[in-house]
This record gives C-alpha cells, sequence and structure tokens, in this order.
C-alpha cells in the first residue's frame, strides 16, 4: 500500500555492551517492539558509518531521528536534542581523518552524521536525541538513571513518525 507520508527512520547507534554507551541500540529495540505506520523503519545503525551510508543512500528516507549516547561532558544520565545536519569537514585531509576512523569500525554518530552528509546520503531533516552515559564502559545493561530516559525517548520517536521534531537542547 503507498502512503503519502514521508519515509522515516528511526535508528539506533552505539556499542551494546559499553553500559550507557548502549542507549541507541538498547532503546531501539524496544521501539521496534511498536506497530509503526508503514513509512517509518526502527532498525539499529551501528555497524559502522560506512555501511550506514550506504544505507542511506539506498533507503533516501526523507526524515531521519537517531538515537545515540555520547561522552560530552555534560550532566551524566540527560537527554539532548539537536539537529543532525554537520558541518562538513574544512579539508580533504580531515575528511579522510573520519574515513580512516570509520574504516577501522569506530561507531560514532559524529562520523556517521559527516559521512553520510557528504556522501548525500544525509536525510534532508535528521535530528539526533543524545543521551550523556552515566558509566561508559564495563558491562551489560543501562544505569537506572538511563533506563528511565526510554519513556521520553519513546514518546519523542511517536511524535518524529507523526510529524513532529524535538525541541533543541537538555529534554531530560
Amino acid at each position: 500500500m503507498a502512503t503519502s507520508e514521508p519515509k522515516t527512520l528511526i535508528a539506533g547507534v552505539g556499542h551494546r555492551f559499553w553500559r550507557d554507551r548502549s542507549a541507541g541500540p538498547v532503546f531501539t529495540d524496544c521501539l521496534a517492539k511498536i506497530h509503526w505506520p508503514s513509512n517509518v523503519v526502527v532498525s539499529d545503525y551501528s555497524f559502522g558509518a560506512i555501511a550506514m551510508t550506504y544505507q542511506l543512500q539506498d533507503d533516501r528516507y526523507a526524515r531521519a531521528l537517531f538515537i545515540t549516547s555520547e561522552v560530552r561532558g555534560r550532566k551524566p544520565g540527560t537527554l539532548h536534542a539537536y539537529r543532525g545536519i554537520p558541518e562538513l569537514p574544512s579539508s580533504p585531509q580531515v575528511l579522510q581523518e573520519y574515513m580512516n576512523e570509520a574504516g577501522s569500525g569506530v561507531i560514532a554518530i559524529d562520523l556517521l552524521l559527516v559521512i553520510a552528509r557528504q556522501f548525500g546520503a544525509l536525510p534532508p531533516e535528521t535530528w539526533v536525541l543524545e543521551v550523556e552515559p552515566v558509566e561508559a564502559e564495563g558491562t551489560l545493561g543501562l544505569t537506572p538513571q538511563v533506563q528511565a530516559l526510554y519513556p521520553i525517548v519513546e514518546q519523542l520517536a511517536v511524535d518524529f513518525s507523526k510529524g513532529g521534531r524535538p525541541v533543541e537542547g537538555v529534554l531530560a
């Protein structure tokens, strides 16, 4: 059945075995259990920026919401939203550094966004929900503080699937 709604991706990006750094894939595992409209795809994009860029080029989404966790020095256990349209590298050498990191298996939202934008694969409307981890390494499972963010992430993902947008900044 054809739909006039924009093709939308909701994707987790992260490290499954690095405690709170696994928030993206863990949250999208939970989101995948929800019944979504036919224009919405929920997926784990934790398999490297170059492969993810090819996937984005093939699927041509109009909108994307990436859910991830990165250590950036913010208050641990907080949830942040921002537009996922990065500045492009200032030189070919900087782009090559990004490509080298991605090719070596580094999984990071920054690599995905820059490489996908460089190659024209980033959807025109791209947002990121990003958790500041409480614990970034060591064991399976999320800390209680990060797990408590899931209902907020779920509501934001549902709203996004219906054409909504997160408010930029600290959400929780």
